[in-house]
């Protein structure tokens, strides 16, 4: 039965499709589930300790200061950090004028969204691509123009064939280890999508937040960094302290910043001020590298760990990419399977993962799966794929009973 408050829903909010990921979460965090699911870094690596430290420092050194409203921009402080570790890592000019710090990597999606995005409007996202972009993008009700990955990044002729027919409002992509496939784009696909931004004017919304962990091969550049004016480059600092702090930051071009900040103002008139100075102050009195080497260690295990049970125990009745870094596994099933029914089967035996169909905007990926191994150990990743192979079998069986 409709409540009276249904018919009054607007036709944005409608078209906001359902999270999943959201919705299995809430099963997932029953202590008894071994949970594959959610996109959670290991908790282990949260640096509980500097971080209580360095809460009773911003508030020993900036008192009632840190509790006022703030301005929209950011904490000037933080930003300036972001700028500079930034600027010596790709040698790139970052002025802390074009950043923005924001409620995650997510509420920039959905600032942009609002920037640019009029109902039918073209965007063109990758093939599969990250659920809670679709959704904060859907709530603007555009024509969304997926791209297909290929194994070193986005196939270009499709974006090129779609600059030349329609006037894309941007381009959404995670190029590094991205969500939910893995895949890391080659230089040589960066150099030229940057080469695309630029001839056609394109504006890229790079969402970057799995780059600082990669657990192999050297770092890459942004796109950012070949194309600064069509660029607008996100990053999170849930993966690299923790997500519970809310704290992400973009990168825009000049013309840019003001609309952005203005948007940004409209929705919650700033980031929490108290989450940047404690932020701040953590960054500035530990070593942030040392402990992004300790996680990247640990998720190169726990990946390899993932994939060796997989190998082992599913055999033959899946494909799967084998990434290097990031926090994801893609797995993709014989064709006669259904990941959906699949997780039902599994929820039930006591573990969860994400079916591929969440991720994307057709009816493509049915027989797809997400898997997150961050948040395993190894006891728990090999029980939990037993299980999943376990009833991979029986949906052979059947198929083969018919």
């Amino acid at each position: 039965m409709k409540h009276f408050h249904d018919m009054k829903f607007s036709s944005n909010f409608n078209q906001i499709p359902i999270s999943f990921i959201r919705e299995i979460l809430e099963v997932a965090n029953n202590e008894n589930m071994i949970s594959f699911a959610g996109g959670l870094p290991n908790p282990d690596f949260f640096p509980v300790e500097e971080l209580e430290k360095s809460a009773v420092e911003a508030f020993r050194n900036n008192g009632r200061g840190l509790l006022q409203y703030a301005g929209s921009q950011g904490y000037l402080p933080l930003r300036k950090w972001i700028a500079r570790r930034y600027s010596s890592m790709f040698d790139a000019p970052i002025s802390a004028e074009n950043i923005v710090i924001t409620s995650g990597s997510q509420q920039t999606i959905d600032i942009m969204s609002k920037l640019f995005i009029n109902a039918g409007d073209e965007i063109i996202i990758e093939k599969p691509t990250y659920l809670g972009g679709i959704q904060a993008m859907s709530a603007y009700s555009p024509h969304f123009m997926p791209v297909d990955l290929l194994a070193d990044g986005p196939d270009l002729n499709a974006v090129e064939k779609i600059c030349r027919q329609y006037s894309p409002k941007f381009m959404y992509a995670i190029p590094s280890f991205q969500n939910p496939s893995g895949i890391c784009y080659s230089n040589e696909k960066r150099n030229e999508l940057a080469a695309l931004l630029r001839k056609y004017n394109l504006l890229m919304l790079e969402d970057d937040p799995y780059f600082e962990l990669r657990f192999r091969g050297g770092q890459q550049k942004p796109i950012f960094c070949q194309a600064p004016r069509q660029v607008c480059w996100t990053g999170s600092f849930s993966k690299m302290i923790a997500p519970g702090i809310r704290l992400g930051w973009v990168i825009l071009p000049d013309e840019l910043v003001a609309p952005f900040v203005r948007a940004k103002q409209s929705t919650d008139l700033h980031t929490n001020n108290l989450s940047q100075y404690i932020a701040y102050n953590y960054l500035t009195n530990n070593n942030i590298d040392l402990h992004l080497q300790t996680i990247r260690k640990a998720y190169r295990q726990q990946c390899t760990d993932m994939i060796k049970a997989i190998n082992t125990h599913m055999g033959n009745n899946i494909k799967m990419n084998t990434p290097d870094g990031g926090m994801f596994l893609w797995l993709k099933l014989l064709e006669n399977i259904d990941a959906g029914e699949l997780v039902q089967k599994c929820l039930s035996k006591g573990v969860a993962f994400v079916p591929g169909k969440s991720f994307y905007t057709d009816d493509s990926g049915c027989n797809c799966i997400r898997m997150n191994f961050s948040n395993s150990p190894k006891q728990k990743i090999e029980a939990g794929i037993k299980i999943i192979a376990a009833e991979l079998k029986r949906f052979s069986i059947v198929e083969k009973s018919y």
